[in-house]
């Protein structure tokens, strides 16, 4: 959808990184913008003023005047579209749209589109390298790097994106070449009110999508909109003729598809099952696209993985750290605990923490009882996770779990921090959670 006629009025709605690429990129085409957000002094807001000093800001609040004078609200995907003043403005003829919509009007290159509950970050970043190595200009972005409006001064043959569901939501139709849903499990219960509600944001992905590519282990991944696409489906189970999944053959677990054996799983650069089912989605839309095979393989066997998840970090006198601060929702902590368990022993030392976002929390218990010899729990939501987690021990922050952790650790034992919650009671964002980790660890080698 075209939204740029002559004399079109924006409002940029929310001043981060995402607000502030469409400012550069409407002005930049000439446009009318100006620009609220809710908080009183946004961070960055003096190097704004610097670059576009002739641009309204109105801060402090979403003041309806402002909102209704748009003829086009350019949401930061951070903003709920359920915000009253946004839903007031919307009610009174207020078109929405978001950077990713402007991108897609733009870009003419081929779109394949990644969301999920936990992995998608990896899965694009392993797919792009893949699709690189395979000789296409290939554009890593959305969720993950740039934004994606500062990408359209070079040609790209490919756009890889990570979207997430806050930015599905704002996308009409995304029509994408292949499009995913890696997974679906519990997050952001604290914006949506109901899984149901949570699921339709993520299945926004799929429509008009040419080929769709789900994961056929968890029913609410299959697409849900009418589509005579092309399926394809990949699972850590045995695969139909041209699915994907893992065989046995000679001893050794491999990727295939159908009968066709592909590559030992012992041979990925990333280990675990999950990072096995991650790999199984990378091979299957990198097959969808056309990809050259061999450079898919090399990318699956070479790729180092992105920080803070489920990253190796350090063996120290035989103890594994693994750092997955990533991990804000249950689901990827218990894949992260499926991945990297000795199944004959419960060889993890888990550290949770932080905030809960209103999830579930009970699926942790029986996942942590199999694999976890101790577990941790700090934070603010410390006390619901031992309600959840009933062995839990509740200390004040990561590093005193951290210092129990060690002095528990034997040889063979994993130290995981994968804390299942969201990062902001004690941390400015999970890097700087998963910084504070690594440091952590630096100190014991």
């Amino acid at each position: 959808m075209t939204l740029i006629a002559a004399d079109t009025k924006y409002v940029v709605v929310g001043l981060g990184l995402t607000g502030v690429s469409c400012v550069r990129y409407l002005v930049s085409r000439g446009k009318h913008v100006s620009v609220i957000d809710s908080r009183e002094k946004p961070h960055g807001l003096d190097a704004f003023k610097t670059e576009f000093p002739t641009i309204d800001v109105h801060c402090g609040d979403f003041s309806p005047a402002v909102l209704s004078s748009a003829d086009v609200l350019v949401m930061s995907p951070g903003v709920a579209l359920n915000t009253p003043e946004i839903q007031k403005a919307i009610a009174a003829g207020v078109r929405v749209t978001s950077d990713i919509e402007l991108f897609l009007a733009e870009f003419d290159g081929r779109i394949i589109a990644i969301t999920g509950s936990n992995a998608k970050s990896t899965v694009t970043a392993w797919l792009g390298e893949a699709l690189r190595l395979g000789g296409h200009k290939t554009l890593v972005a959305g969720n993950i790097g740039l934004p994606v409006l500062d990408t359209l001064s070079e040609h790209y043959d490919v756009a890889v994106l990570e979207l997430s569901s806050f930015q599905l939501e704002l996308i009409q139709k995304l029509s994408a070449d292949i499009a995913t849903v890696l997974n679906v499990s519990e997050d952001h219960m604290d914006r949506y009110d109901s899984m149901a509600h949570y699921q339709q944001a993520k299945h926004r992905i799929y429509f008009g999508c040419q080929a769709s590519v789900y994961n056929r282990e968890d029913a609410l991944t299959q697409p849900l909109v009418p589509t005579t696409t092309t399926k394809i489906s990949f699972g850590l189970d045995t695969p139909d003729l041209q699915q994907y999944g893992l065989r046995d053959y000679d001893g050794l677990v491999w990727l295939a598809k159908g009968f066709e054996k592909i590559i030992p799983i012992s041979e990925l650069s990333l280990a675990g099952l999950h990072n096995a089912s991650n790999a199984l989605a990378v091979l299957a839309m990198a097959d969808a696209f056309g990809n050259d095979r061999a450079a898919t393989l090399s990318a699956l066997t070479s790729f180092g993985g992105l920080p803070y998840r489920c990253q190796f970090v350090a063996s120290v006198h035989d103890v594994r750290f693994f750092n997955d601060s990533k991990a804000t929702n249950v689901g990827s902590t218990i894949a992260a605990l499926k991945g990297l368990a000795d199944r004959e022993d419960k060889n993890i030392i888990l550290l949770l923490g932080g905030q809960s976002k209103g999830q579930d929390l009970s699926p942790l218990a029986s996942v942590t009882e199999k694999t976890c010899r101790h577990v941790f729990a700090f934070g603010e939501d410390a006390a619901l996770l031992k309600r959840a987690v009933v062995t839990a021990e509740i200390v004040e922050n990561m590093a005193d779990a951290m210092t129990k952790a060690v002095g528990l650790a034997r040889a063979g034992d994993v130290v995981l921090l994968s804390p299942a919650c969201a990062s902001f009671d004690q941390f400015k964002n999970f890097e700087h959670r998963g910084q504070v980790f690594n440091e952590l660890v630096g100190v014991l080698k």
